[in-house]
Protein backbone atom coordinates (compact mmCIF):
# COMPACT_ATOMS: atom_id res chain seq x y z
CA UNK A 1 0.00 0.00 0.00
CA UNK A 2 3.05 2.10 0.74
CA UNK A 3 4.84 1.72 -2.24
CA UNK A 4 1.84 2.63 -4.49
CA UNK A 5 1.41 5.43 -2.57
CA UNK A 6 4.51 6.62 -3.25
CA UNK A 7 4.33 5.70 -6.79
CA UNK A 8 1.59 8.17 -7.18
CA UNK A 9 3.26 11.22 -5.57
CA UNK A 10 6.60 10.56 -7.73
CA UNK A 11 4.40 10.35 -10.74
CA UNK A 12 2.51 13.96 -9.56
CA UNK A 13 6.03 15.26 -8.97
CA UNK A 14 7.12 14.21 -13.12
CA UNK A 15 3.36 15.66 -14.10
CA UNK A 16 4.41 19.13 -12.31
CA UNK A 17 7.82 19.42 -13.29
CA UNK A 18 6.91 18.45 -17.42
CA UNK A 19 4.10 21.28 -17.07
CA UNK A 20 6.40 23.68 -15.43
CA UNK A 21 8.81 23.31 -18.30
CA UNK A 22 6.01 23.01 -21.13
CA UNK A 23 4.46 25.85 -20.12
CA UNK A 24 6.86 27.86 -18.31
CA UNK A 25 10.67 27.14 -18.71
CA UNK A 26 10.08 26.38 -22.73
CA UNK A 27 8.34 29.81 -23.38
CA UNK A 28 10.52 31.79 -21.27
CA UNK A 29 13.31 30.08 -23.79
CA UNK A 30 11.87 30.76 -26.85
CA UNK A 31 10.90 34.35 -25.41
CA UNK A 32 14.28 34.97 -24.76
CA UNK A 33 16.44 33.71 -27.82
CA UNK A 34 13.36 35.39 -30.16
CA UNK A 35 13.87 38.82 -28.15
CA UNK A 36 17.93 38.97 -29.08
CA UNK A 37 17.28 37.51 -32.59
CA UNK A 38 14.48 39.12 -33.57
CA UNK A 39 14.60 42.95 -33.99
CA UNK A 40 10.89 43.46 -34.19
CA UNK A 41 9.86 41.49 -31.12
CA UNK A 42 12.79 43.35 -29.26
CA UNK A 43 11.46 46.45 -29.99
CA UNK A 44 7.52 45.49 -29.05
CA UNK A 45 9.13 44.20 -25.79
CA UNK A 46 11.16 46.87 -25.27
CA UNK A 47 8.10 49.68 -25.86
CA UNK A 48 5.72 47.29 -23.94
CA UNK A 49 8.02 46.24 -20.38
CA UNK A 50 9.37 50.28 -20.94
CA UNK A 51 5.45 51.18 -20.06
CA UNK A 52 5.99 49.06 -16.54
CA UNK A 53 6.08 51.75 -13.57
CA UNK A 54 9.92 51.39 -11.73
CA UNK A 55 13.55 50.51 -12.64
CA UNK A 56 12.26 47.79 -15.04
CA UNK A 57 10.31 50.46 -17.39
CA UNK A 58 13.03 53.09 -16.64
CA UNK A 59 15.55 50.42 -17.81
CA UNK A 60 13.37 49.09 -20.80
CA UNK A 61 12.72 52.62 -22.02
CA UNK A 62 16.73 53.77 -21.30
CA UNK A 63 18.05 50.77 -23.36
CA UNK A 64 18.77 51.40 -26.95
CA UNK A 65 17.98 48.97 -29.54
CA UNK A 66 20.35 46.39 -31.90
CA UNK A 67 19.68 48.67 -34.64
CA UNK A 68 20.45 51.95 -33.25
CA UNK A 69 23.70 50.39 -32.06
CA UNK A 70 24.95 49.27 -35.18
CA UNK A 71 24.14 52.18 -37.11
CA UNK A 72 26.34 54.08 -34.53
CA UNK A 73 29.35 51.45 -34.95
CA UNK A 74 28.78 52.14 -38.78
CA UNK A 75 29.25 55.45 -38.58
CA UNK A 76 32.38 55.03 -36.05
CA UNK A 77 34.07 52.80 -39.17
CA UNK A 78 33.06 55.06 -41.85
CA UNK A 79 34.92 57.72 -39.91
CA UNK A 80 37.85 56.20 -38.71
CA UNK A 81 38.32 54.99 -42.52
CA UNK A 82 38.02 58.82 -43.32
CA UNK A 83 40.90 59.59 -40.95
CA UNK A 84 44.76 59.76 -41.62
CA UNK A 85 45.52 56.07 -40.82
CA UNK A 86 48.32 57.09 -38.17
CA UNK A 87 45.09 59.47 -36.20
CA UNK A 88 42.70 56.59 -36.90
CA UNK A 89 45.31 54.23 -35.33
CA UNK A 90 45.61 56.15 -32.29
CA UNK A 91 41.60 56.90 -31.33
CA UNK A 92 41.37 53.18 -32.05
CA UNK A 93 44.09 52.44 -29.87
CA UNK A 94 42.14 53.48 -26.85
CA UNK A 95 38.89 52.13 -27.46
CA UNK A 96 40.38 48.48 -27.85
CA UNK A 97 42.39 49.27 -23.97
CA UNK A 98 38.41 49.86 -22.89
CA UNK A 99 36.28 47.63 -25.00
CA UNK A 100 37.97 44.55 -27.25
CA UNK A 101 34.78 43.34 -28.22
CA UNK A 102 33.72 46.89 -29.46
CA UNK A 103 36.85 47.39 -31.07
CA UNK A 104 36.51 44.10 -33.23
CA UNK A 105 32.89 44.82 -34.62
CA UNK A 106 33.92 48.43 -35.61
CA UNK A 107 37.39 47.13 -37.45
CA UNK A 108 35.04 44.12 -38.78
CA UNK A 109 32.68 46.74 -40.19
CA UNK A 110 36.11 48.84 -41.73
CA UNK A 111 36.93 46.09 -43.01
CA UNK A 112 34.06 45.08 -45.36
CA UNK A 113 34.35 48.58 -46.79
CA UNK A 114 38.64 49.17 -47.02
CA UNK A 115 40.61 45.98 -46.45
CA UNK A 116 44.00 47.78 -47.41
CA UNK A 117 43.09 50.94 -45.23
CA UNK A 118 42.11 48.54 -42.35
CA UNK A 119 44.86 46.39 -42.44
CA UNK A 120 47.24 49.29 -42.57
CA UNK A 121 45.69 51.04 -39.70
CA UNK A 122 45.71 47.31 -37.71
CA UNK A 123 49.42 47.39 -37.99
CA UNK A 124 50.17 50.76 -36.53
CA UNK A 125 47.59 49.73 -33.82
CA UNK A 126 49.85 46.87 -32.81
CA UNK A 127 52.88 49.36 -33.23
CA UNK A 128 51.30 50.85 -30.60
CA UNK A 129 51.02 48.18 -28.26
CA UNK A 130 54.25 47.17 -28.59
CA UNK A 131 55.48 50.08 -27.29
CA UNK A 132 56.05 49.54 -23.64
CA UNK A 133 56.30 53.00 -22.21
CA UNK A 134 54.25 55.39 -24.50
CA UNK A 135 56.02 58.26 -22.81
CA UNK A 136 59.55 56.61 -23.43
CA UNK A 137 58.39 56.22 -26.90
CA UNK A 138 57.18 59.97 -27.82
CA UNK A 139 60.66 61.16 -25.75
CA UNK A 140 62.63 58.59 -27.76
CA UNK A 141 60.95 60.25 -31.38
CA UNK A 142 61.73 63.55 -30.19
CA UNK A 143 65.18 62.98 -29.33
CA UNK A 144 65.65 61.47 -32.64
CA UNK A 145 64.13 64.19 -34.37
CA UNK A 146 66.64 66.45 -32.58
CA UNK A 147 69.52 64.57 -32.85
CA UNK A 148 68.36 64.69 -37.26
CA UNK A 149 68.40 67.69 -37.46
CA UNK A 150 71.70 68.37 -35.72
CA UNK A 151 72.84 65.87 -38.10
CA UNK A 152 71.76 67.92 -40.68
CA UNK A 153 73.42 70.82 -39.85
CA UNK A 154 76.66 69.30 -39.33
CA UNK A 155 76.57 67.95 -43.28
CA UNK A 156 75.75 71.67 -44.20
CA UNK A 157 78.45 73.18 -42.22
CA UNK A 158 80.66 70.16 -43.58
CA UNK A 159 79.45 70.54 -47.52
CA UNK A 160 78.98 74.32 -47.90
CA UNK A 161 81.55 76.81 -49.03
CA UNK A 162 84.63 77.12 -46.81
CA UNK A 163 83.92 81.20 -46.52
CA UNK A 164 80.66 80.88 -45.69
CA UNK A 165 80.89 77.95 -43.02
CA UNK A 166 83.50 80.14 -41.14
CA UNK A 167 81.05 83.69 -41.15
CA UNK A 168 78.23 81.64 -39.79
CA UNK A 169 80.36 80.06 -37.28
CA UNK A 170 81.85 83.47 -36.18
CA UNK A 171 78.66 85.20 -36.82
CA UNK A 172 76.26 82.66 -34.30
CA UNK A 173 78.47 82.85 -31.61
CA UNK A 174 78.13 86.51 -30.62
CA UNK A 175 74.29 85.97 -30.48
CA UNK A 176 73.54 82.49 -30.03
CA UNK A 177 74.13 80.79 -26.98
CA UNK A 178 73.35 77.56 -27.67
CA UNK A 179 75.18 77.11 -30.80
CA UNK A 180 78.11 78.09 -28.99
CA UNK A 181 77.58 75.20 -26.45
CA UNK A 182 77.32 72.94 -29.30
CA UNK A 183 80.14 73.44 -30.89
CA UNK A 184 82.57 71.06 -28.85
CA UNK A 185 79.97 68.15 -30.23
CA UNK A 186 79.91 69.72 -33.90
CA UNK A 187 83.55 69.43 -33.99
CA UNK A 188 83.21 66.37 -32.45
CA UNK A 189 81.15 64.71 -35.50
CA UNK A 190 82.64 66.50 -38.05
CA UNK A 191 85.63 65.60 -40.19
CA UNK A 192 88.72 66.13 -38.88
CA UNK A 193 89.84 67.27 -41.75
CA UNK A 194 86.68 69.88 -42.55
CA UNK A 195 87.29 71.01 -38.90
CA UNK A 196 91.08 71.95 -39.50
CA UNK A 197 90.45 74.10 -42.52
CA UNK A 198 87.75 76.03 -40.52
CA UNK A 199 89.73 76.25 -37.30
CA UNK A 200 92.89 77.25 -39.65
CA UNK A 201 90.89 81.05 -40.92
CA UNK A 202 88.28 81.37 -38.17
CA UNK A 203 89.00 84.09 -35.36
CA UNK A 204 91.82 83.38 -33.04
CA UNK A 205 89.77 83.30 -29.73
CA UNK A 206 86.78 80.88 -31.10
CA UNK A 207 89.84 78.93 -32.76
CA UNK A 208 91.35 78.60 -28.96
CA UNK A 209 87.53 78.31 -27.18
CA UNK A 210 86.40 75.35 -29.81
CA UNK A 211 89.79 73.07 -29.66
CA UNK A 212 89.69 73.98 -25.61
CA UNK A 213 85.91 72.19 -25.44
CA UNK A 214 87.39 69.05 -27.44
CA UNK A 215 88.53 65.79 -25.65
CA UNK A 216 92.42 65.38 -25.56
CA UNK A 217 92.19 62.83 -27.98
CA UNK A 218 90.68 64.99 -30.53
CA UNK A 219 92.12 68.04 -29.75
CA UNK A 220 95.53 66.16 -30.33
CA UNK A 221 94.74 65.10 -33.53
CA UNK A 222 92.93 68.20 -34.96
CA UNK A 223 96.01 70.16 -33.71
CA UNK A 224 98.47 67.47 -35.67
CA UNK A 225 96.63 68.37 -38.82
CA UNK A 226 96.69 72.21 -38.17
CA UNK A 227 100.61 72.31 -37.53
CA UNK A 228 100.75 70.25 -41.19
CA UNK A 229 99.02 73.14 -43.03
CA UNK A 230 100.61 75.83 -41.54
CA UNK A 231 103.76 73.55 -42.59
CA UNK A 232 102.40 72.77 -45.99
CA UNK A 233 101.80 76.56 -46.50
CA UNK A 234 105.32 77.92 -45.36
CA UNK A 235 106.43 75.62 -47.87
CA UNK A 236 104.44 76.91 -50.55
CA UNK A 237 105.53 80.32 -49.56
CA UNK A 238 109.14 79.27 -50.41
CA UNK A 239 108.95 78.35 -53.30
CA UNK A 240 107.56 81.73 -54.33
CA UNK A 241 110.73 83.20 -53.38
CA UNK A 242 112.58 80.38 -55.55
CA UNK A 243 110.42 81.43 -58.76
CA UNK A 244 110.64 84.83 -58.14
CA UNK A 245 114.32 84.45 -58.96
CA UNK A 246 113.80 81.49 -61.42
CA UNK A 247 114.46 81.59 -65.43
CA UNK A 248 110.93 82.52 -66.62
CA UNK A 249 110.90 79.50 -68.53
CA UNK A 250 111.36 77.19 -66.15
CA UNK A 251 108.51 79.12 -64.22
CA UNK A 252 106.13 78.23 -66.51
CA UNK A 253 107.00 74.60 -66.94
CA UNK A 254 106.44 74.22 -63.54
CA UNK A 255 103.31 76.96 -62.48
CA UNK A 256 101.86 77.42 -65.28
CA UNK A 257 99.81 74.83 -65.61
CA UNK A 258 98.56 72.09 -62.58
CA UNK A 259 100.82 69.55 -63.69
CA UNK A 260 102.82 69.65 -60.10
CA UNK A 261 100.47 71.57 -58.12
CA UNK A 262 96.53 71.69 -57.66
CA UNK A 263 94.69 75.37 -58.32
CA UNK A 264 94.38 76.02 -55.00
CA UNK A 265 98.44 75.58 -53.67
CA UNK A 266 99.17 77.80 -57.33
CA UNK A 267 96.91 80.23 -55.69
CA UNK A 268 98.92 79.93 -52.52
CA UNK A 269 102.21 80.57 -54.53
CA UNK A 270 101.05 83.49 -56.96
CA UNK A 271 99.56 85.13 -54.18
CA UNK A 272 103.42 85.45 -52.11
CA UNK A 273 104.40 86.46 -56.05
CA UNK A 274 105.60 90.03 -56.37
CA UNK A 275 103.01 91.57 -58.72
CA UNK A 276 105.53 91.79 -61.23
CA UNK A 277 106.41 88.13 -61.45
CA UNK A 278 103.00 87.30 -61.77
CA UNK A 279 102.28 89.39 -64.50
CA UNK A 280 104.81 88.41 -66.70
CA UNK A 281 104.46 84.83 -65.88
CA UNK A 282 101.05 84.90 -66.43
CA UNK A 283 101.29 87.23 -69.56
CA UNK A 284 102.97 84.31 -71.77
CA UNK A 285 100.16 81.87 -70.99
CA UNK A 286 97.47 82.00 -73.30
CA UNK A 287 94.89 79.95 -71.59
CA UNK A 288 92.57 82.02 -70.26
CA UNK A 289 90.65 79.81 -68.26
CA UNK A 290 93.59 78.83 -66.53
CA UNK A 291 94.38 82.78 -65.52
CA UNK A 292 90.56 82.99 -64.70
CA UNK A 293 90.71 79.73 -61.93
CA UNK A 294 93.95 80.68 -60.77
CA UNK A 295 92.60 84.56 -59.57
CA UNK A 296 89.58 82.51 -58.13
CA UNK A 297 91.67 80.48 -55.86
CA UNK A 298 94.06 83.69 -54.99
CA UNK A 299 91.19 85.87 -54.20
CA UNK A 300 89.41 82.89 -51.79
CA UNK A 301 92.54 82.45 -50.19
CA UNK A 302 92.84 86.44 -49.74
CA UNK A 303 88.99 85.90 -48.26
CA UNK A 304 89.55 83.54 -45.68
CA UNK A 305 93.14 85.44 -44.52
CA UNK A 306 90.80 88.81 -44.18
CA UNK A 307 92.15 90.39 -46.82
CA UNK A 308 89.99 93.12 -48.48
CA UNK A 309 91.38 94.34 -51.57
CA UNK A 310 92.91 91.49 -54.32
CA UNK A 311 95.91 91.36 -55.42
CA UNK A 312 94.14 89.87 -58.93
CA UNK A 313 93.36 93.93 -59.50
CA UNK A 314 97.42 94.87 -59.90
CA UNK A 315 98.32 91.62 -61.66
CA UNK A 316 95.74 91.90 -64.03
CA UNK A 317 96.46 95.37 -64.82
CA UNK A 318 100.12 94.36 -64.93
CA UNK A 319 99.37 91.30 -67.41
CA UNK A 320 97.87 93.96 -69.52
CA UNK A 321 100.38 96.09 -69.52
CA UNK A 322 103.57 93.97 -70.05
CA UNK A 323 101.18 91.82 -72.94
CA UNK A 324 100.96 95.12 -74.68
CA UNK A 325 104.33 95.96 -74.60
CA UNK A 326 105.71 92.96 -76.04
CA UNK A 327 102.85 93.19 -78.48
CA UNK A 328 104.67 96.27 -79.79
CA UNK A 329 108.16 95.19 -79.08
CA UNK A 330 107.26 92.52 -81.50
CA UNK A 331 106.14 94.87 -84.34
CA UNK A 332 109.36 96.73 -83.87
CA UNK A 333 110.95 93.43 -84.36
CA UNK A 334 109.32 92.29 -87.69
CA UNK A 335 109.95 96.10 -88.71
CA UNK A 336 113.85 96.14 -87.97
CA UNK A 337 114.07 92.43 -89.62
CA UNK A 338 113.14 94.51 -92.82
CA UNK A 339 115.72 97.06 -92.48
CA UNK A 340 119.23 97.02 -93.45
CA UNK A 341 121.99 96.47 -91.05
CA UNK A 342 123.39 99.36 -91.12
CA UNK A 343 120.39 101.05 -90.48
CA UNK A 344 119.52 99.30 -88.08
CA UNK A 345 122.86 99.28 -85.81
CA UNK A 346 122.72 103.32 -86.17
CA UNK A 347 119.32 103.00 -84.62
CA UNK A 348 120.33 100.98 -81.31
CA UNK A 349 123.99 103.25 -80.94
CA UNK A 350 121.42 106.23 -80.12
CA UNK A 351 119.01 104.45 -78.25
CA UNK A 352 121.11 102.41 -76.02
CA UNK A 353 122.41 104.97 -74.43
CA UNK A 354 119.11 106.70 -73.30
CA UNK A 355 118.52 105.37 -69.66
CA UNK A 356 115.71 107.52 -69.81
CA UNK A 357 112.46 106.33 -68.56
CA UNK A 358 109.60 106.63 -71.19
CA UNK A 359 106.54 104.97 -69.24
CA UNK A 360 106.58 102.76 -66.64
CA UNK A 361 103.98 100.22 -64.80
CA UNK A 362 103.23 101.31 -61.98
CA UNK A 363 101.78 99.19 -58.87
CA UNK A 364 100.60 101.04 -55.16
CA UNK A 365 101.94 104.06 -57.12
CA UNK A 366 105.14 102.90 -57.05
CA UNK A 367 107.33 102.26 -60.85
CA UNK A 368 107.70 98.41 -60.91
CA UNK A 369 108.42 98.04 -64.46
CA UNK A 370 110.37 101.46 -66.45
CA UNK A 371 110.37 101.45 -69.76
CA UNK A 372 112.98 103.75 -71.54
CA UNK A 373 115.04 104.03 -74.80
CA UNK A 374 117.69 101.57 -73.89
CA UNK A 375 115.72 98.74 -72.27
CA UNK A 376 113.36 98.65 -75.84
CA UNK A 377 115.77 98.37 -78.13
CA UNK A 378 117.41 95.41 -75.49
CA UNK A 379 114.20 93.68 -75.91
CA UNK A 380 113.81 94.27 -79.77
CA UNK A 381 117.69 93.02 -80.55
CA UNK A 382 117.33 90.16 -78.24
CA UNK A 383 114.18 88.86 -80.10
CA UNK A 384 115.99 88.59 -83.68
CA UNK A 385 117.54 86.10 -85.16
CA UNK A 386 121.39 85.24 -84.21
CA UNK A 387 122.27 85.91 -88.32
CA UNK A 388 120.41 89.40 -88.14
CA UNK A 389 121.70 90.29 -84.99
CA UNK A 390 125.52 89.15 -85.67
CA UNK A 391 124.81 91.49 -88.69
CA UNK A 392 123.87 94.73 -86.74
CA UNK A 393 126.71 94.31 -84.92
CA UNK A 394 129.53 94.41 -87.31
CA UNK A 395 128.12 97.71 -88.51
CA UNK A 396 129.01 98.80 -84.87
CA UNK A 397 131.76 100.30 -83.04
CA UNK A 398 133.41 98.20 -80.84
CA UNK A 399 132.71 99.81 -78.33
CA UNK A 400 128.84 100.05 -78.45
CA UNK A 401 128.68 96.73 -79.65
CA UNK A 402 130.80 95.56 -76.31
CA UNK A 403 128.39 97.64 -74.16
CA UNK A 404 125.71 96.10 -76.12
CA UNK A 405 126.87 92.28 -75.30
CA UNK A 406 126.82 93.33 -71.92
CA UNK A 407 123.34 94.32 -71.97
CA UNK A 408 122.28 91.52 -73.43
CA UNK A 409 123.95 89.53 -70.94
CA UNK A 410 122.60 90.95 -68.15
CA UNK A 411 119.36 88.24 -66.58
Amino acid sequence: MEIVEVAKKNKSRKLKLILIISFIVIPILVASLTYFNNKTFKLKVNNLLGKVPGKIGEYFRSSPVEAEQNGKKTYLADYYLSLDPNIAADKLYIIKKEDGKLYSEIIRLMNSNSTTKTGEVIKLVRNIELRKDLLSSIYEEIKGEKEGEFLDEINRLENQDLLITIKEIEGRVEKDSQFKESLSDIFTFISEDRARDILYYIDGDIKEDILYSLSDDKRTSIESKLSAKEIQYLKLADLANLYEVKPIEEVLEEIGNTNEYSMEELGIIYKNFSVLRSAETLSKIEEDTFIEELFTAIRKEEELEGVEESITNEIGKSIQFITEYNRKIDDLVAVYNKMSPDKVAEIVEQMMGNNTTVTALEINSEPVFQISDASIIVDVVTRMRNKTLSSIMDNMSTENASKLTQMLARP
